[in-house]
């Protein structure tokens, strides 16, 4: 991806020599889990207000391979107003599919971090590796905190075999109308075929350019044709039967992982009671994460951003979704 200005990414892994002493440090994720559009932002900065837990920010996404030199030599602060500079001239402001800001010091899912280094977005035996040397790196960046915040929703499906590598491990899941669910995938859709999307191609670059995810950017040039013909209704249409098919079988998986989760490592949050009274649902989950509780008065927890009005083809939509999730859960039974 070729940058109006130069954010100076690492080209080699520059902390490698200060990687060893981290051995010591414990993994103990603390993992949000849920569906794509689920409300998984809002919880995790509300968890993330709310106890001591070290985070992947943009900042140490990007700058991953230098993050303990920066530390060491107290330049962390020269890459971030490097990478806040870099937003600015790309007019980078916010993720356009929402209102949630885009800066330096903002969380991201460590599903771009994995795929970044370690060609996948997935939690797996290849990418272990990756994924608890970031632990340590993110818990070292931050002495006082006791475990790391992290979210994926790519992994929501695979929360069971996490759970057995890492004893340690607590999941929050989210639970949310699917008819929410799909709006909100809908709106955030028609939202990516505004315009160039260059907060994702970011994300996305391993330093190919658009080689490494050529396929979607094709389909996504594609998609904005259609849309320049036929208008946004038409393919606000041509798209609500493949989403709600996705839901359908996302919301089976989640169940499902869910019912298998061990008692102790997981936990499930609505996200309607989440938003009406956060700081309640916040000291509901300190004796689950043993952690130590801040004041929840002066969290400063975000409000939860207004809800899109259900899109117009969505009006009369919930039911036949409801039948959807219903015949994907009976499919999904064993026989």
């Amino acid at each position: 991806m070729q940058y109006p200005v130069d954010p100076d990414f690492p080209r080699s892994d520059e902390d490698r020599e200060l990687i060893a002493p981290l051995a010591s440090l414990p993994v103990r994720p603390v993992f949000i889990m849920g569906l794509h559009r689920s409300g998984t932002t809002f919880l995790y900065d509300s968890v993330a207000r709310a106890f001591p837990l070290s985070q992947l920010s943009l900042y140490r996404l990007f700058y991953y391979r230098r993050l303990l030199c920066n530390a060491r030599d107290g330049q962390a602060d020269v890459d971030q107003r490097k990478l806040d500079a870099c937003f600015a001239a790309l007019g980078i402001r916010d993720r356009k599919i929402d209102s949630v800001p885009v800066a330096a010091d903002e969380v991201e899912e460590y599903g771009f971090l994995l795929r970044r280094l370690g060609g996948s977005f997935k939690l797996s035996d290849d990418t272990a590796p990756l994924f608890e040397e970031m632990c340590r790196k993110l818990l070292a960046l931050e002495p006082d905190s006791e475990a790391v915040l992290l979210k994926n929703p790519w992994d929501t499906a695979n929360a069971r075999w996490i759970a057995g590598r890492y004893e340690q491990a607590r999941f929050i899941y989210i639970s949310r109308e699917p008819i929410a669910v799909l709006n909100s995938m809908l709106n955030a859709f028609l939202a990516y075929l505004d315009g160039p999307q260059h907060y994702l191609e970011m994300l996305l670059d391993t330093g190919n350019g658009r080689k490494g995810y050529r396929k979607g950017y094709l389909i996504w040039l594609l998609m904005r044709g259609l849309r320049a013909v036929l208008g946004e209704r038409a393919i606000a249409l041509l798209a609500r039967p493949m989403l709600a098919r996705h839901v359908a079988r996302e919301v089976v998986s989640y169940r499902q992982q869910l019912a298998a989760m061990p008692g102790n490592q997981a936990v499930e949050v609505d996200y309607a009671q989440l938003v009406q009274n956060p700081g309640e649902t916040m000291t509901a989950l300190a004796e689950f994460l043993d952690l130590p509780l801040r004041n929840v008065d002066e969290l400063g927890l975000r409000a939860a951003k207004p809800r899109h009005s259900v899109h117009p083809i969505l009006k009369a939509y919930e039911a036949s979704l409801n039948r959807q999730v219903d015949k994907a859960m009976r499919a999904a039974k064993p026989a």
